[in-house]
């Protein structure tokens, strides 16, 4: 009995000891961003940041000057998305919504709708020169 005592008594500590250390943290967020690459080497480092996991997708493009857009995955905050960035991406959480923001798009802009791996319905197109260089609302 005594033996059942002790063993109950270090569970008990070590069971109060974890829930001290967790942690009341604030959940991630993450957003899509384009990076336009004129070469292959541009599509690698990409790819490669992302350490294996799902988070950079490439997609060839039809245009002479960036032959490729890496699709990347980061966290809110951690990166600016230059404002005369060629291409942009819109992340949604529903396919008709995203469907309805696609078809919305001028054709012009070469518009691209596809999933991605964490759930998001995501909206690709060229920005068009007139708004590239000032901030565009959501």
């Amino acid at each position: 009995m005594r033996h059942f005592i002790v063993a109950f008594a270090i569970a008990l500590a070590a069971g109060t000891g974890g829930a001290q250390q967790a942690c009341p943290c604030v959940p991630v967020t993450h957003v899509w961003i384009a990076v336009a690459c004129p070469s292959w080497e541009c599509v690698v480092t990409n790819v490669q940041a992302a350490n294996g996991q799902p988070d950079a997708l490439p997609i060839p493009t039809s245009r002479n000057d960036y032959t490729w857009v890496v699709l990347r995955r980061i966290a809110s905050g951690d990166a600016a998305v230059s404002p005369d960035a060629p291409y942009k991406v819109d992340g949604y959480d529903s396919l008709p919504v995203a469907a309805a923001q696609f078809s919305a798009i001028d054709p012009q802009r070469q518009p691209i709708l596809l999933t991605a791996p964490d759930g998001k319905v995501l909206v690709v197109s060229r920005q068009a020169a007139s708004e590239r260089g000032r901030a565009v609302g959501h």
